[in-house]
């Protein structure tokens, strides 16, 4: 039989050894205030914990100096639900990963997220809370676990997390009056060490996570921009009607030029509807759209860029251009493609290698990128894209026809294919002649200077395409039409020719897009080494399009949807990427269906 007295060493040597190597344990799992707190708490009058057992070291120690001649006396501090307080919830997880979680559940909610609910922070939970803070007044707040966010958060969404259950702690009955014998003693303290190892490891066990909804949240279903100008607002009403639901946004403003003095500012200003940023940090170099808005919401500030007096050439000094036009795969290869659409037709054309010009850098990349997005995204087929590259004016001549009213192949393969939807692609340089009363493109082997000679009428490129037998014609210009074809750019990019290249009339059937108009420089996309206006153009396409502010989400791109979101998003990286102008255009009697499920007219809002 055990001696009483030594009941609560043998409490210490036997407990302390144990509570010391399971908290040791639970500190290596990174849990060690769980750890401690569960040991603290206990499950037995004689206490299981390390302080406990210290406790009742001292204990000990006060009964043997006190009752030294009373051996048989025996001292038992019982602890009643009366007299020990209710411990605290077990804190299984940190209050940021709380609203970490409590953020992604509401952002699910409101259809902004779509990831797993785990409180820990991802690229999506950046992204949902980019679109949230936006639509709800709280642009200042790059911080989801921000006050004001998470206040908000709370008046929107009801937490419906599952909560983790608190540990309980239970108080033990008095022992009882007799002495167990001392095998019984041994069975029960084998019993007790078995009770607390798996009560401690189903505490520090991982909670398994809130359950979540079999229906996933909806896709997005909005751009990054949270308004159009104001210009395009009208534009889209005049397309589909008094049902658009696009703010218009404030002007945007321009870094002005160094080297002008206040009086031309002021005649730029006033003569081209130009506003100059009066605050804002400026910075050197091309940063990315995306970029630039990260860094203008994770610090609350404007950064504007400095306009370069050169544009900058594709990074492609491998001379591996495929490397470079390929990634504009990125852009659309998580949509789901369309189906082969076997009346499609298209002519890619990709002028870059002049004679007697000097190179159009992008033509290479613009070329390849929109020949690999028409055939792996919009169902055309290889043998029905007449793909040139470097193309000569006899090569253009011969596909589109020599003089006006004139056939040419397209119009060989428009009859033997009635209805045919037509894509029209050129990248390269234009031209304005002298007399500002034509446009053209210019073949590699133009001369400059000598468009007449030379070059291939838009007027003619117009006629011809109209004429054929076509249900709708989509031409796509990503080209600069003015009198110089360097590199060399004069802030702020303004027009410089009166003549457009959009038709003099809308036609009926033909649906023209062009990245600049009346001589203003064509800018290049610094992610993916091409035009500015082919890289929204294909997104734009791939469904963007179709997404608030600028579409209706009725599944379908149409014309007005294309130009709209092309227009918005070309300004827009001009202006943050480079400090400068970019002013795409747009021509069209009707507002064709381009992509999507449907093939007629689009419908209004």
């Amino acid at each position: 039989m055990i001696h009483h007295q030594w009941i609560p060493l043998a409490s210490l040597l036997l407990w302390y050894p144990l509570g010391v190597l399971n908290w040791c344990i639970a500190a290596f799992e990174g849990r060690m205030r769980v750890a401690l707190r569960i040991h603290m708490a206990g499950r037995r009058g004689r206490g299981h914990g390390l302080f406990l057992g210290l406790a009742l070291a001292v204990f000990g120690v006060a009964a043997l100096c006190a009752e030294a001649s009373a051996e048989d006396r025996l001292v038992v501090a019982v602890a009643t639900p009366e007299q020990e307080p209710t411990p605290d919830p077990v804190e299984l997880s940190d209050p940021k990963a709380e609203k970490t979680a409590r953020a992604q559940r509401c952002y699910a909610q409101l259809g902004y997220y779509k990831g797993p609910i785990t409180g820990k922070v991802n690229e999506a939970t950046w992204t949902a809370h980019w679109y949230f803070k936006n639509d709800h007044g709280l642009k200042r707040y790059g911080d989801f676990l921000s006050e004001p966010v998470q206040k908000k958060i709370k008046e929107l969404c009801k937490d419906e997390a599952l909560q983790p259950e608190p540990v309980a702690v239970t108080v033990p009955e008095p022992a009882a009056a007799q002495e167990p014998e001392e095998a019984r003693e041994g069975e029960q303290a084998a019993e007790q060490d078995q009770a607390d190892v798996g009560a401690l490891t189903a505490a520090l066990a991982p909670l398994a996570e809130p359950a979540i909804e079999d229906e996933p949240p909806p896709p997005p279903t909005r751009l990054d921009v949270d308004c159009l100008p104001e210009d395009l607002v009208a534009f889209l009403r005049a397309a589909h009607g008094d049902g658009v639901r696009a703010r218009a946004c404030y002007r945007g403003c321009l870094p002005s030029p160094r080297g002008l003095s206040q009086s031309q500012l002021d005649e730029i200003q006033n003569r081209h509807n130009v506003t100059w940023c009066r605050a804002c940090v400026e910075i050197e170099g091309h940063l990315s759209l995306e970029d630039m808005a990260r860094i203008e919401d994770e610090g609350n500030l404007r950064l504007c860029t400095v306009p370069p007096r050169q544009l900058p050439r594709p990074k492609n000094a491998d001379g591996n251009q495929v490397k470079s036009f390929s990634r504009i795969r990125e852009l659309y290869r998580a949509l789901p493609p369309a189906p082969e659409d076997a009346g499609a037709i298209a002519v890619i054309i990709g002028n870059g290698q002049y004679e007697n010009l000097p190179p159009a850098h992008t033509a290479a990349n613009d070329a390849g990128a929109m020949y690999l997005f028409l055939t792996e995204h919009m169902g055309l087929r290889q043998d029905r894209i007449i793909d040139l590259r470097n193309a000569r004016r006899a090569d253009l001549e011969r596909v589109f026809g020599p003089v006006p009213g004139s056939d040419g192949e397209l119009a060989r393969l428009v009859r033997a294919q009635p209805g045919a939807k037509v894509i029209v692609y050129y990248s390269g340089h234009g031209a304005t002649n002298s007399s500002h009363s034509e446009t053209y493109v210019l073949p590699v082997d133009a001369e400059p200077y000598r468009e007449e000679r030379a070059g291939y009428p838009m007027s003619t490129l117009y006629d011809n395409l109209a004429a054929l037998n076509a249900e709708k014609v989509l031409v796509l210009l990503e080209s600069a039409y003015g009198r110089d074809h360097g590199s060399y750019v004069l802030p702020p990019n303004l027009p410089e020719t009166t003549s457009t290249v959009l038709p003099p009339q809308p036609l009926s059937t033909v649906t023209v897009l062009s990245a600049t108009d009346r001589g203003q420089k064509a800018l290049i996309d610094t992610s993916y080494d091409v035009g500015l206006f082919t890289r929204y153009v294909v997104e734009g396409l791939a469904g963007r399009g179709d997404l608030y502010p600028v579409g209706n989400g009725d599944g379908v791109v149409d014309s007005a949807e294309l130009h709209a979101y092309t227009a918005a998003m070309t300004r827009l990286a001009g202006r943050k990427t480079f400090g400068l102008l970019q002013q795409p255009v747009y021509s069209s009697a009707a507002t064709p269906v381009l992509s999507g499920s449907e093939v007629e007219t689009a419908d209004t809002n």
